[in-house]
């Protein structure tokens, strides 16, 4: 048996494929389970023991999909399961050769309607990796009833230890990981809100307070650094090595981001804040000990899909109005 399960991007997207990817195993132990990824994202993935082989794929445009198809000529599957169903995943999947290939719905014309009239009964509510499930149903993978995963090797976590130590945090104390970052404006909570949230965490406890996301993120970060018992990761980590500190953390603060699916994927509670992305569109901590804080009362709720690099209606209230006090007090609950 021969399996080639396709999810190209981004880091939230992969994390929310590992339930499926374990569920496949589950039911075909003894197959080869191919995956396909963007290169930048593959650390996600080396190191999952249910995987055979991962094939990078470098993101150089279009016409460069052609090529990377002819990897696996002569090559035949029983089961392609395309997870992303884009231009480039469907080009894949027509080119290589399966006796099964099938693919998420996504059902835009839905979510069009719903950003547009608001009204939730358009696009019922199922999480992500409900969604990948879908997809394998006809093949037989069933829910195991198990969440998010990650692996990584002893090697890895020996030098996210070391980096630790020369930046002198102590892991023997409690550290709290912020997450100020996401792709666009409409998902961030203020930067001086998270600031605040750090002058409330030293002013009432003893948690050292790290900074963690990706080179996008730098910007940010460098707004909090200077703030007390504050370490900044931001930049600093890979992409396996941000799941290997997260997974140290007594909690994690995110956005709704890649940052907040790693901490559901190591068993790290996490408190989110959605600002314009709503429940619906699947993205919330899936099967983790998690608090969503969002506002309810925000009736512009969702603005978008992904998000919005500003407000279209120029108050940012679905953010602006969650305040610092309400996330401590909820963030004392969580931990």
């Amino acid at each position: 048996m021969n399996i080639l399960i396709i999810r190209l991007s981004s880091i939230g997207d992969i994390l929310l494929t590992t339930a499926f990817i374990r569920q496949t195993r589950r039911t075909f132990p003894e197959a080869d389970i191919d995956f396909v990824i963007k290169k930048k994202f593959a650390g996600l993935i080396h190191s999952n023991p249910h995987i055979n082989r991962v094939y990078e794929y470098n993101d150089l445009g279009p016409t460069k999909v052609s090529d990377f198809a002819k990897r696996f000529t002569g090559s035949e599957y029983d089961y392609i399961f395309d997870l992303h169903n884009n231009l480039r995943s469907i080009y894949l999947r027509h080119k290589i050769n399966a006796k099964n290939k099938y693919y998420i719905r996504k059902n835009k014309l839905a979510q069009i309607a719903f950003v547009k009239l608001k009204n939730r009964q358009l696009y019922p509510y199922k999480d992500i990796p409900q969604r990948y499930l879908d997809v394998g149903h006809p093949a037989g993978i069933s829910d195991d009833g198990k969440g998010l995963e990650i692996f990584w090797n002893s090697d890895t976590e020996t030098g996210i230890t070391n980096k630790f130590n020369k930046m002198g945090i102590d892991t023997s104390n409690s550290i709290i990981g912020l997450a100020p970052g996401a792709g666009y404006f409409t998902k961030r909570w203020p930067v001086e809100y998270f600031a605040r949230l750090v002058g409330l965490i030293n002013e009432h406890s003893t948690y050292n307070i790290a900074i963690i996301g990706g080179d996008n993120e730098k910007e940010i970060s460098r707004k909090l650094e200077h703030l007390p018992g504050v370490y900044n990761l931001c930049g600093k980590l890979s992409i396996i090595e941000s799941g290997i500190a997260i997974s140290k953390f007594k909690c994690l603060v995110s956005n709704d981001s890649g940052m907040m699916h790693m901490a559901t994927a190591v068993n790290t509670p996490v408190l989110a804040l959605f600002g314009s992305s709503v429940k619906e569109f699947g993205f919330y901590p899936y099967r983790a000990k998690a608090v969503v804080v969002d506002n309810k009362n925000a009736k512009c709720r969702p603005c978008s899909h992904v998000g919005k690099n500003k407000c279209p209606q120029k108050h940012f209230n679905c953010m602006q109005e969650i305040k610092p006090e309400e996330v401590y007090r909820q963030l004392i609950n969580i931990i």
